[in-house]
């Protein structure tokens, strides 16, 4: 995830002659976009509708449920949130939730988003215990934080229709991403700081994780209505599935965010690519757009090799992999429309390097 504001003058930047400018400026200008960096999903990834019926209701609520910790009310708190479009990112990403499990999930996407801006990505709380605790403890939390607070409220509602298994599942992946998160935040500031260039796989790996797709496995359950067994969590196909799932939303953040990122001396796969492979950013960008093509479809070849769990388990399997699906194109629609990635633009000559999410292939 990529901090919410830009931190550096918005201007060429000498080193990628790419120019950043507003949403507003490029709007003036006769910039294209080749059809080649279109984000393609196979057909059945696009839900209809594309955007859940509730999404307006969620966004209001969720907004209010923040506030009423505290969250969101200082004026550049309220627009960070603005920003993040609450109800385009629970509505795209959950496109087929009922009203309480959408606004469950779109309150903990968007205070989890929200707090890692601000607390995580800036080192202002790494107290992963705390964090844990509030989830799955059903004890009052004894740190005044407004983010615990909220944590721990979320975490009283899961537990009133989530087992205890679903539960430890949902910390453990949420522990690994807080692990995550540190290591990636240390890697940024490197970069930002000193010009330390990771691998690309190495960044590849850890995006994979920070991305927060792992927790989100389990919270398309809870939006679905079941729970899964870890036999088939565990199962290879699914872990690979998952690998990838989470692997396109990093690509689909990292193309939405790419001008942002480049303000900000921010990691980015399509910048860390350029560095390593000497290539143009546009070429890398395009790169990243064909890698992140390519392994859609190897997720629907990997969905189709599934084994059977038995008659009882196989449509709830079917329905959790085609949430999956709807959950990742979902997050590149919010990724490529949200005003906290297209805010700004970035432009090679008269080239934008904008990744649309195109007609199904």
């Amino acid at each position: 995830m990529t901090p919410s504001e830009p931190r550096a003058p918005l201007s060429t930047h000498d080193d990628l002659s790419v120019e950043i400018i507003s949403r507003e400026d490029s709007a003036r200008r006769d910039l294209v976009v080749p059809p080649s960096f279109g984000l393609h999903f196979p057909r059945g990834w696009r839900p209809e509708p594309v955007k859940n019926r509730y999404a307006d209701g969620m966004e209001r609520a969720t907004i209010a449920w923040l506030k009423s910790y505290g969250i969101g009310c200082k004026p550049e708190e309220e627009a960070t949130l603005d920003k993040f479009n609450c109800g385009m990112y629970g509505g795209y990403s959950l496109p087929m939730a009922n009203w309480h499990a959408g606004l469950l999930v779109t309150q903990f996407i968007s205070l989890w988003l929200f707090w890692d801006d601000v607390q995580v990505e800036e080192e202002q709380g790494w107290d992963i215990d705390e964090v844990i605790a509030a989830l799955t403890s059903p004890e009052p939390p004894r740190c005044a934080s407004r983010y615990i607070a909220a944590w721990s409220d979320i975490g009283r509602r899961l537990q009133r229709s989530q087992s205890d298994a679903w539960l430890e599942n949902l910390g453990a992946t949420m522990r690994q991403w807080l692990e995550n998160a540190k290591v990636e935040t240390g890697m940024a500031k490197a970069y930002r700081r000193k010009g330390v260039c990771p691998e690309l796989s190495t960044l590849f790996d850890v995006r994979t994780v920070s991305i927060g797709m792992y927790p989100t496995f389990h919270l398309i359950e809870l939006a679905e209505g079941f729970e899964l067994p870890d036999a088939f969590h565990r199962h290879e196909t699914v872990v690979e599935m998952k690998r990838l799932a989470s692997r396109l939303v990093g690509m689909g953040n990292d193309l939405g965010g790419l001008a942002k990122d480049i303000a900000n001396r921010w990691l980015n796969l399509v910048l860390i690519l350029q560095d390593r492979a000497s290539t143009r950013v546009e070429d890398a960008f395009q790169r990243v757009v064909d890698i992140h093509n390519a392994e859609a479809r190897d997720f629907d070849r990997l969905a189709a090799s599934l084994p059977s769990w038995g008659a009882a388990l196989d449509p709830l399997v079917e329905g959790w992999v085609q949430a999956v699906r709807y959950n990742v194109h979902g997050f590149a629609l919010w990724e490529s429309t949200a005003d906290r990635y297209q805010e700004y633009r970035a432009v090679v000559g008269n080239k934008a390097l904008i990744a649309p999410v195109a007609a199904a292939a």
